[in-house]
């Protein structure tokens, strides 16, 4: 009997097949020995879901390298795999094959999806609803990764162009008022905030003969409110400002203002740090490429006076300065925010930095932007400093672009040295182009939304592969996502 069972342990293949030997005959059967005969593993396959799944139920020799594949049934998609040493939520796997394996392939069913989404990866597109701005329109919508509608806002009067959700459910944004001394496109007048039932809390008028609030504004972690304004100059004023042109023209100024007294607390203009090269009898009088921190004001000259045309600017608390997107110098301005109204007026006002396109104060750089929209901030983490994304409108190539940077640690104090920011990452494709408005803002999941203005948006990971693509029926500003108001 002895002779027989350790004749068992020699040849048999089996675990089970021994194991029932074993009790026939009677003889004890190491463990270790049973693990070392064994040859084949059992793999079991299970469906949860509409979808298929290779190889199939069965034996396979041990320390093979199996290939897992699911594959999903129309309105189906494949989620993920349990069974292996931790979740798999990819669709094909390779698994060194040491063990009995029980796997379970889960199938979830598509959403039903509106007309508008003309791409959709469950996956991979970030879960929060998009907050979409009409371009000047009267409304604003909530509205899910499926086109589901989730909630609108309708104003009475035009937007003029930014407005943002609120912690409380309310909305604050610029509108067009009734009237207005001049315009041009992305102009606004009036700052309101509504509660969440649309009653209007308050509002600020910046509408008037030489001045008009337009396109965006940003709140600051004080509470205080950041506007950018047209300030008009009279064509004698440009003509004494050394303005090749005719005048009338009008420049960018930023205000800050407390919401709940209106108090104006801090301004910047742009007419303070000028620099031209045409009139020798005006005070800026000097060499553009010799002066990068101030303005040429002859770089571009509009018919219609509006010179900068800024569209867009987002406050750095890591560095206090504000960054302003400067659509007709086809550029970002970075502009110090820690000194007061009175010395903002003096070189300490004059710009820190500058890129997107040397050709705007004579610098032999290369060139990146062709107008650009929507200058944001990507908080990577509390210690360190926020990278930069921004919108290039592409108006040569017919091409738009999304660019990420970082940004220099510490500002060059002497403007010469100034270069073109790290380029972190870029995303553009043959069909994204948006000559005007548009932007782009980084998503809770690293996935980045674009605003496509007279299309819609996009949504892509960051190695480029669109995720999510949405085809609206009117012009879009921007849009936003609020983890918080995730339905």
């Amino acid at each position: 009997m002895m002779h027989f069972c350790k004749t068992l342990h020699a040849f048999l293949v089996y675990p089970i097949i021994l194991v029932n030997l074993t009790i026939l005959f009677g003889c004890s059967v190491d463990n270790s020995l049973e693990q070392e005969t064994t040859t084949y593993f059992d793999i079991s396959i299970k469906v949860e879901g509409q979808g298929k799944v290779t190889p199939e139920t069965g034996f396979y020799f041990k320390n093979s390298l199996i290939l897992f594949k699911a594959t999903a049934l129309s309105g189906y998609y494949f989620d993920r795999w349990i069974g292996f040493d931790e979740e798999i939520d990819i669709d094909q796997y390779s698994f060194l094959l040491t063990r009995n394996l029980t796997l379970t392939a889960v199938f979830l069913p598509i959403p039903d999806l509106t007309d508008e989404v003309l791409v959709f990866n469950p996956k991979e597109i970030d879960p929060n609803p998009v907050f979409m701005i009409e371009n000047g329109g009267k409304s604003a919508y909530l509205t899910s990764k499926t086109g589901e509608k989730l909630k609108t806002w309708n104003f009475d009067s035009k937007l003029g162009n930014d407005i943002e959700l609120m912690p409380d459910g309310g909305v604050i944004g610029i509108f067009k008022p009734e009237s207005v001394s001049f315009s041009f496109g992305g102009y606004g007048g009036i700052l309101k905030r509504f509660d969440s039932d649309g009653s209007l809390l308050w509002q600020f008028e910046v509408n008037n003969d030489t001045e008009l609030m337009h396109h965006d504004f940003e709140i600051l972690p004080n509470g205080n409110i950041l506007i950018l304004i047209w300030e008009k100059f009279t064509s004698d004023e440009a003509l004494n400002m050394g303005f090749a042109g005719d005048g009338p023209i009008y420049l960018e100024k930023l205000v800050e203002f407390i919401p709940e007294t209106k108090d104006i607390v801090w301004e910047w203009s742009s007419a303070d740090h000028l620099i031209q090269d045409y009139e020798s009898s005006a005070e800026n009088f000097g060499v553009v490429a010799k002066h990068p921190e101030r303005i040429n004001l002859n770089y571009s000259n509009q018919d219609n006076g509006d010179l900068m045309h800024a569209n867009g600017l987002t406050y750095d608390p890591k560095r206090d300065v504000v960054f302003l997107s400067v659509n007709f110098y086809s550029e970002v301005w970075v502009i110090p925010h820690q000194f007061d109204t009175q010395e903002s007026k003096t070189e300490l006002g004059n710009l820190i930095y500058r890129f997107g396109n040397p050709l705007a104060f004579n610098g032999e750089e290369e060139r990146l932007f062709y107008n650009n929209h929507h200058p944001s901030l990507i908080n990577l983490n509390a210690s360190s400093l926020d990278n930069f994304l921004i919108y290039m409108n592409g108006s040569m190539s017919h091409q738009s672009k999304v660019f990420e940077f970082i940004l220099p640690a510490v500002f060059d104090s002497v403007p010469l040295n100034w270069l073109n920011p790290q380029i972190n990452w870029t995303f553009t494709d043959p069909d994204l182009f948006s000559a005007k408005i548009s932007g782009a803002y980084r998503l809770p999941n690293g996935n980045t939304l674009i605003c496509e203005g007279d299309f819609g948006y996009w949504e892509v990971n960051s190695s480029g592969s669109i995720v999510w693509k949405f085809d609206g029926d009117t012009t879009y500003w921007r849009g936003y996502v609020y983890p918080e108001f995730t339905q």
